[in-house]
Order: structure tokens, then sequence, then C-alpha cells
């Protein structure tokens, strides 16, 4: 009788969970993930006993031998003892993750993962639902505070994401195996679990044995501390989508980050890097570009963007758009244009008295007798140098570039139209040379104007 109770009031536990987490509606299937170990055979049977419709769902990935076969042989009897669908898939753990470069467990995961997505969108499965538990919960924090994490991680595991539940996080592993018992079920003990060769074993086996020592409801009140501190990120949250909406404009496929808002904020390198981090930036890159703010030029990149340090502006622009400025072109005498990655010149020859000079920093008119051809257009380099217009001394190109305040990634941009004999006839949108400008001996004027894409 006290078995009863205890179960009965268990299974109340469960369903309760599930309501007050809303993961699960009446009506919906669920995919249960099961291993054939005590924590997803209490799954399938408190759905069982809930009167909730599911089907089952195994792995074998072969990396235990016999046993990994003796686990799918249970599974298989476990389903159809209770009347329900199975899908069992067989994988080849080892040599993925030889082929992506992965440790076995995280092989493992992409697999299954991948293969319960697939199941669920095949025969309409509304929710997944692994057989995470307090005790998971417990780890997954440690875990994270050990190898170094944001306020994300410190929520642990989430009872919901999309349609994966977790609805045993309510439970201990000892009141699961309590249950487990009271109901005389079976189960595969995982000798794997025991090794302490993964680090997530050897926080289990080693480190919260000796935290229980301290406190023996270490589960239970750490459980109400990622409660709270779950609450706290999404007020963090709404603070971040409010600061994003004030520091962040986004333009031609970059976006700009004002920082005078953040000056003197002790939180502003943890607030930058949240915000960054979908972009596959780390707290360190982060707060290292944050003290180096005012050092224009700098720039670090991530495997998907670059982030330019710009006086008062970080620039972030995805990595393709780096890879696609352009590269040397060469221009004949007889072109009449020339279409580059990001804007296109045309090209055309006029006598003096026919053309009439346009204040355009688009258009540029030379004279054709001073131009050596053919005629090369590439990138600025940082040795680069001519004479400005109304100048007789020479400047360098990046100092003019400094004096029209031109952006960090804007500099990336600029190209010099260069004669055959290695001088500057053109900062391209910018300067023309003096010892190329158009005067009253002018016979012929070489105008080049830039179109924007």
């Amino acid at each position: 009788m006290p078995h009863h109770t205890t179960s009965h009031h268990f299974i109340s536990r469960f369903a309760q969970f599930i309501q007050d987490k809303h993961l699960v509606e009446p009506h919906e299937t669920t995919l249960l993930a099961v291993s054939g170990g005590v924590d997803s055979v209490v799954m399938v049977d408190l759905f069982y006993r809930s009167h909730r419709p599911f089907a089952i769902a195994h792995c074998n990935f072969g990396l235990r031998a016999a046993a990994s076969d003796a686990d799918e042989a249970f599974v298989t009897k476990l389903a159809a003892d209770y009347g329900v669908k199975l899908y069992v898939k067989h994988f080849p753990a080892k040599a993925y993750a030889t082929q992506h470069h992965l440790s076995i467990q995280l092989a493992a995961r992409e697999l299954r993962y991948k293969w319960f997505d697939e199941l669920c969108a095949q025969h309409q499965l509304q929710k997944l639902a692994t057989a995470h538990h307090m005790n998971d919960m417990v780890e997954t924090l440690l875990f994270n505070v050990i190898k170094g994490t944001g306020i994300a991680g410190l929520h642990g595991i989430l009872p919901q994401q999309g349609k994966l539940i977790r609805p045993l996080l309510f439970a201990t592993k000892d009141e699961i195996l309590v249950y487990a018992h009271a109901q005389h079920l079976h189960w595969q003990e995982d000798s794997s679990n025991a090794t302490n060769a993964y680090a997530r074993n050897l926080i289990r086996n080693q480190v919260i044995p000796i935290l229980k020592a301290i406190n023996p409801n270490l589960e239970k009140t750490t459980y109400a501390t990622i409660q709270r501190i779950g609450q706290v990120e999404h007020w963090f949250k709404d603070q971040l989508t409010a600061l994003q909406k004030t520091i962040f404009r986004e333009q031609e496929g970059m976006v700009y980050i004002t920082l005078q808002t953040l000056q003197d904020k002790p939180w502003a390198a943890v607030a930058l890097w949240e915000l960054l981090k979908p972009f596959g930036f780390n707290f360190a890159q982060i707060q290292n570009l944050w003290l180096a703010s005012g050092s224009s030029g700098k720039m670090i990149e991530s495997t998907t963007h670059q982030l330019y340090v710009d006086r008062d502006h970080w620039l972030l622009l995805p990595r393709s758009a780096h890879a696609a400025l352009p590269q040397a072109h060469t221009i004949d005498r007889s072109a009449t244009s020339l279409s580059l990655s990001y804007c296109h010149l045309q090209l055309s020859i006029t006598p003096l008295q026919q053309y009439c000079i346009a204040s355009d920093p688009n258009i540029a008119a030379l004279d054709l007798a001073k131009l050596k051809f053919p005629l090369v257009v590439r990138p600025w380099e940082a040795s680069d140098f001519f004479y400005p217009i109304g100048m007789h001394q020479r400047k360098k190109v990046s100092d003019l570039l400094i004096d029209q305040k031109v952006s960090v990634f804007d500099k990336t941009k600029v190209l010099v139209l260069v004669s055959d004999d290695g001088a500057i006839a053109w900062v391209i949108g910018h300067r023309i040379d003096n010892r190329f400008k158009v005067t009253t001996d002018t016979t012929q004027v070489y105008e080049v104007k830039r179109l924007t894409e």
C-alpha cells in the first residue's frame, strides 16, 4: 500500500509538471528517446499510466558490442509490452566521429537528434522527450561552470526547447529509482556510466557525492536556484533586446554598433558578448576588443564574421563580404567599362571643348595624354601615396582616408586607379592626383565614373 501511494503521488507530480510547463497537449503524440536505462523506462511507464499517446525510438551505436544489441532487444520487448510503435536505427558513430573530427559523445548526439527530427516529421509526432532528470540538471550546471559559461549556461537543462521536452526534470534520480522498484520495472544497466573517463561521469561519481556530504538536498536546492537564475535570465534578455535596439544599426549588409552609451559601464563587455555570441565570438575576444576600443583598425574574426574597431563604432560583417573584395584589374585604352564585385566603372574619352567637368567625387576627369596604359585598378596599400589635386606635396593615401573619416571596413573597399608608370591617378571616389588633372593644355579628357550597386 505505501508503494502504491508513493507511485500514485509520483505520477501526479509528473502530470502536474507537464501541465505547469505546458510540455504536451492531450492530443499530441510524443516520441520517447529510450535507451533501456532506468530513466527512460520510467518515462515510458509514466506516459503509459498518464494515458498520453507516445512512440519509442531507440538508437544502437554499436559502441558496447553485445551489450548494445542486448539494449536493442530489451527496448524492442518493452515497446511490445506497452503496445506502442517502435523505431530503431543503427549508427556508425565511430566512423562519423572520425570523419567530422568529433568526440564519440558529440557524434552520437548529432546522429540521434537528426534522426529524431526526421521521425517526428515523417510520422506527425509533435514532441520529442528525453529522460533527463534533476540530477542531470545539476551535473550540467556544474559542467558549464567548470568550463566557463554565460548566464544561459547557469539555467542547466531547460524543460522545453522547441518540440524537445524533458518531462522528468521534476524528479531526482533517487525518486526515479524508488518509483521503478515500486512498479517492479526492469531496465538495462549501462556499464559506461561507472567509468570516470568522461567529464560528466567524473562529476557524477566523484564531485557530486562530496557536495552532497555538505548539502544532502543538493539536487532540490540547486533546482530552486536554477529556477531563480532562469527568471533573472528572462529579465537580462529583455535588457539585451532593448540595448540591441539602441546600439545596433544595420546598413548595406553591415551592422554598426555604437559604443558611446556603454562607456564606463562595468558590464559592457559581458553585454556585448551576449549580443555577439550568435555570430561565433567568444568572451575573451570581445573583452580584448572592448579594452582596445579607441584603437581604430583592430579586427577579430569568428568562423563566420569579422568585427572591426572604428573610432566610436564597431563594424560587424560576414566573412564572405570581406572575401568578395576585389583584386587588381587592368584597363586597356579601348575599354569602356569595368565591373567589380560592388561597383562598376564607366570609361570614356571626350575632346576637352566638348567636356564639362562635374564636381562629383564619383567622377574623375583626367588628362588622357598623361596616362600610361594599361591602367590598373587595385585595392590601396599602406605604402601608397599621391599628390592630391591642388597640392604639390605628396600625401599618403592612408592619411587621406583618416582625414575623410572613412570607416575601417569602408577602407577595405577603397580602390586606386594607377597609371602604368606606377603613379596613382585617382583614389577612387575620393580625390584625383594633381599630376593628372585637366588643364588648358589638355586636348582629350579621360573620364572614369564610379557607379555603386
